[in-house]
């Protein structure tokens, strides 16, 4: 199922809320937090059934999305914020294997990759991350020691009632519903912002004073690949490079180049695109590509012809 992250979440949310097992102490964040989580495994784990199969290499792109938009700091304070360091460990390893991974798989191609993670044990690794994190209630909250008595004086704190547990419950569950509700609604326009279309027109890199011949291969408002063609004297360019990109009909858009191989390199928009410049550069491959199948098609209609 497409979503069975976020209906696992959900399902957990209830669990816990209807059991009144662990005290209303989530917050959104926290349930958002988890679903990252268990999406996040949800990508690696596709990753590596594509470098075991070599089906569906676009899982390759999605795990690489995953983690553009999770930086390990920015991860690391939002899990020690909602008590969950003892996880910390396990998924910044997890984290760095899988970048690793997609570092070997872009430069070296799937074979390499795929000996690469039967040697680091990442499927083992997985399972350990998966079995650790999926069974985590949405309301999850570290263990706290409850004092005997009060700073007053006055003595333990009596237990609530059940009316004001079940009370509790439901506005934890209300919440884990409206936080993943809002969870599927960013990811949902995250997926139509990063959706990829072939694309075929000339463009050009600019790097300082240097102009690279390129092709755009496929493109999305979030960023492109493109075909380069290597110049004399020019050098390649490089992960982390700031480029000017110069598509037709089109100003200028600043972006920066985050893989890179012997003929193709893939690059982020400093800026997403809008809806209406892609649509643009759809439009003008579509009239680009026309022509082109037209005269092949001609070719190969009167081979005679063509030959004189």
């Amino acid at each position: 199922m497409k979503h069975w992250p976020l209906i696992l979440a959900a399902l957990a949310a209830s669990v816990a809320a209807w059991t009144g097992a662990r005290p209303a102490a989530a917050s959104r964040a926290t349930c958002l937090l988890q679903s990252d989580l268990v999406m996040f495994q949800h990508e690696a784990r596709g990753f590596l059934e594509h470098l075991q199969t070599g089906n569906n290499p676009v899982k390759a792109r999605l795990l690489q999305h995953w983690l553009e938009d999770h930086p390990v700091v920015t991860l690391r304070m939002q899990m020690r914020r909602s008590g969950m360091e003892v996880y910390e460990p396990l998924a910044i390893r997890l984290i760095t294997q899988q970048k690793g991974l997609l570092q070997v798989y872009n430069r070296h191609g799937i074979a390499k990759a795929g000996t690469s993670a039967e040697r680091l044990g990442t499927a083992t690794l997985l399972e350990e991350f998966a079995a650790r994190i999926i069974p985590l209630p949405c309301d999850f909250a570290p263990q706290q020691k409850n004092e005997a008595d009060t700073p007053a004086g006055i003595g333990r704190i009596r237990g609530i009632s059940q009316e004001t547990a079940i009370a509790s419950s439901l506005s934890v569950l209300l919440l884990a519903g409206g936080g993943l509700f809002l969870a599927e609604r960013i990811a949902r326009r995250h997926r139509r912002r990063r959706r990829r279309h072939p694309c075929l027109l000339n463009c050009d890199l600019k790097r300082n004073r240097q102009t690279l011949r390129a092709k755009l291969v496929d493109i999305s408002r979030m960023g492109a690949k493109v075909r380069v063609w290597q110049l004399p004297g020019i050098p390649a360019l490089s992960p982390k490079d700031e480029v000017m990109a110069v598509f037709p009909g089109l100003e200028d858009i600043r972006a920066q180049v985050t893989w890179q191989n012997a003929d193709y390199v893939g690059m982020k928009f400093s800026k997403p695109m809008t809806a209406e410049e892609l649509q643009l550069l759809l439009s003008l491959s579509k009239q680009t590509a026309a022509p082109a199948a037209e005269a092949e098609s001609g070719a190969h209609a009167n081979p005679v012809s063509a030959q004189a």
